[in-house]
Formats: C-alpha cells, structure tokens, sequence
C-alpha cells in the first residue's frame, strides 16, 4: 500500500505564491506546506478538491528543517491531486484562495499569530464575489472530479474481472 501524500510540483508553489502575493500580503510570513492527496477524500457527501490544516507543535516540529523551515510550517494544504491534474490554472487558483480565506492573521497573538476560520456562507463572501463570472465552479469542478475516479474505479473493475476470466474463474 503506497502512500496517501507527494510532493506537489514546482509550479504549484509558484501558483501559491502569487496567489498569497495578489489576494493575503498578511500572510507573507507564513510559512505554508502543500501536499498533492493520492486518494479520494469525501466531507458531508461531497470530494473534498483542497484542504487547509493549522498545525500543532508535533507537526512544526516534523517539518521544520535547518535552512528555509527553522520553526516548521503554520498550515499545510492538500489537494486532491486527481482534480488537480485535470482542471484549468484558473480553477486551481480559485482553490488555492478559497483555502487561504480559511486563514487569519491576528495581530495581537502573542505567539502564533496564525489562525483558521470557517466559511462566512457556503463559501467566502469574498469568493462568491470574485467568480461571479463562474459561480458554479465549484460544482463543476466536483462532478468532473467525480467522473475521472469513478472512470477509474470502472477501469480496475473490468481488468480484475479480465484477470479473473484468464485465470479461469
């Protein structure tokens, strides 16, 4: 049994940065893990695309290392890597902010001034306002997700069924 997380490319931490640079200046600091998941995550019934997590002390202190990471990571993302490799750069930006409006930059912490926070409706106020031009992505995105695993689940299906025919079963 393989692992459930990889590394994410080069170019999705290039898509993050751009984003934290346009969209959250309040987050420059923030030191942010991203994670491709290999296998289908589901929440109250729908594909979970992109996931954001605070860290704790356990977890800074397994990702720290002695150069960039000194005092390990404040958030990790996951992202639904079968999604990922099948949807447009626009979508995947808009995956990325939603998962960075989970955060908060509390000014007045005294130690970790990273936070989370909930959706303010379904989604971000904000969000709903800027894909005003696609308001379903989200939806969109979910189904084609969907499709591509149960493609795939089909797919293992009808080889085991072939392998079972070939060895006589």
């Amino acid at each position: 049994m393989g692992l459930r997380y990889e590394e994410v490319t080069e170019n999705v931490l290039d898509m993050l940065r751009e984003v934290k640079s346009h969209h959250f200046g309040e987050l420059r600091n923030a030191k942010i893990k991203v994670l491709f998941d290999l296998k289908k995550r589901k929440s109250g019934g729908r594909i979970v695309l992109g996931r954001i997590m605070k860290t704790n002390d356990l977890i800074r202190h397994l990702t720290k290392d002695d150069i960039e990471v000194m005092e390990g990571y404040d958030y990790i993302i996951t992202l639904d890597k079968t999604c990922w490799d099948h949807i447009s750069d626009e979508d995947r930006v808009r995956i990325l902010r939603h998962e960075l409006r989970h955060t908060f930059f509390d000014i007045d912490a005294e130690n970790d001034p990273y936070k989370l926070l909930s959706h303010s409706v379904s989604d971000f106020y904000e969000e709903v306002e800027m894909n005003q031009n696609d308001p379903r992505w989200r939806e969109r995105v979910s189904t084609l997700t969907e499709d591509i695993y149960e493609q795939e689940k089909e797919a293992r299906s009808e080889k085991r069924r072939k392998k079972g025919n070939r060895q006589g079963i």
